[in-house]
């Protein structure tokens, strides 16, 4: 039997490192809206853990089994029960006490240390450390192969400027931060308000990724799951974000349709190379042993032009997200499609509140 937990607010509360971090209102409010969401991964004996079972009526899903929901687990069975399985949206101190406050043993919930090891590697750095190994192993797909991308892990002020002057422009990303958020565009030069970012970051996280800015036309990911140390491809996510980097909805439909739709950009003999050396690459990597759960690796499509002639390349390696994903979500969602369906799942805002939306689009 396992447990689920939207936790949408895990990346900030890893940010903080603090059991007892109070998330900003828009996650929170997000958090209550989509509490249900497990719903629509749940199986029939999985239990879904809710923040109020009376605050969720603004989550719109369709076509959900139903399934046993508990507001918590304290005086049942379960919050002890060693066949339980934990399956929050992700891990940090604050997920941590909270399954704890709902019942859940401390013997089913990982230690601090394990805590410290999972959240290393939930840092941007990740990204940055494998790329830079990837490149290293494999030069001549970053030198004509199909392949773009390269990243600096900055832990002073002068090497983040460093780092700037050899980009036309650059993208600086906090170590752990949001969908959307702790990302700061700047130019070669930095300003004064650069700066003082860059200050801030280094002493609230220890580090800043610096990456240059690509003529990006198609975000996507490939989604893995993690399994005592080792991961295994699941399937491609194609998916949009807006302007400000914040997601926006997933394609859901077959691999052979999302390979179809990135056809026009990428091979699909290099996404299957892409797809088997990541597999190598992330289970070498040091993944904490007691993880089990989703890995999402976000990729984009990267357009090159010149004077004569334009060229589609990939950038394999954009972020590590070792927990749910959207993009997870929507595989789920693919096995309620019939064969040659197509569908999109998104997350609308309005009106103060979020609502999951699933719909089929065509036959």
């Amino acid at each position: 039997m396992r447990l689920l937990y939207f936790n949408p607010e895990n990346d900030l509360a890893l940010a903080a490192n603090d059991a007892h971090y109070t998330p900003p209102a828009s996650a929170r409010q997000m958090a209550r809206d989509l509490q249900r969401l497990p719903l629509l991964w749940a199986e029939q004996e999985d239990l879904v853990l809710l923040r109020n079972e009376a605050d969720s009526s603004a989550a719109s899903l369709t076509d959900v089994s139903p399934v046993r929901t508990l507001p918590s687990l304290i005086g049942t069975a379960w919050g002890g029960s060693s066949s339980l399985q934990l399956l929050p949206w992700g891990w940090s101190p604050l997920v941590v006490r909270q399954l704890r406050d709902a019942g859940v043993s401390a013997s089913l919930l990982p230690t601090t240390e394990q805590l410290a090891d999972y959240r290393a590697f939930a840092s941007r750095q990740t990204a940055v450390r494998l790329l830079r190994h990837w490149r290293a192993e494999c030069p001549e797909a970053f030198g004509g192969g199909g392949l773009v991308g390269e990243s600096e892990w900055c832990t002073t002020e002068q090497e983040v400027k460093d780092a700037c002057s050899r980009c036309d422009g650059a993208m600086l990303k906090m170590p752990w931060s949001g969908s959307g958020r702790g990302v700061h565009p700047v130019e070669a030069e930095l300003t004064g308000k650069d700066l003082a970012w860059v200050r801030r970051t280094l002493v609230r996280q220890g580090g800043v990724e610096v990456e240059p800015i690509y003529n990006k036309v198609q975000d996507f990911a490939m989604e893995f799951w993690a399994e005592d140390g080792r991961v295994c491809y699941e399937g491609l996510s194609v998916f949009e974000t807006t302007a400000g980097g914040v997601y926006a909805g997933n394609l859901v439909a077959s691999e052979a349709e999302k390979e179809n739709r990135l056809s026009g950009y990428i091979s699909p003999g290099l996404l299957r190379e892409v797809r088997c050396r990541l597999e190598t690459l992330l289970s070498s990597a040091g993944i904490p042993r007691w993880y089990s759960g989703p890995i999402g690796v976000d990729m984009m499509v990267v357009k090159s032009s010149t004077s004569q002639s334009s060229s589609f390349h990939l950038h394999p390696l954009v972020e590590v997200n070792m927990r749910m994903t959207m993009g997870w979500v929507a595989l789920r969602l693919q096995q309620k499609l019939s064969p040659g369906e197509v569908g999109t799942f998104r997350i609308a805002h309005s009106d103060g509140h979020y609502r999951a939306l699933f719909h089929k689009i065509e036959a």
